[in-house]
């Protein structure tokens, strides 16, 4: 973000920024940055599960994230 606003453009009004991962330092920015959460806990369990299972290579996991949206992303005009 910081490039961005150092070359002039602003953050959302002409680029909207997001993230992945829903680390500490999003909302420790201006402005706070749209990510995507994931659940960490969650995942690192099934990754346990999985190493443990009798076939893993045949194992199958989909996990959903959750965008959290916060100043770092607009509507886009026009």
């Amino acid at each position: 973000m910081l490039s961005r606003i150092g070359s002039g453009m602003a953050v959302p009004a002409d680029v909207s920024v997001t993230g992945f991962d829903d680390i500490e330092l999003a909302t420790d920015v201006t402005p706070r940055l749209t990510t995507v959460s994931l659940p960490l806990a969650q995942a690192g369990a099934e990754a346990i599960r999985l190493a443990l299972a009798a076939h893993p290579e045949t194992a199958h996991l989909m996990m959903h994230g959750q965008v959290v949206v916060r100043d770092s992303t607009a509507v886009r005009a026009g």
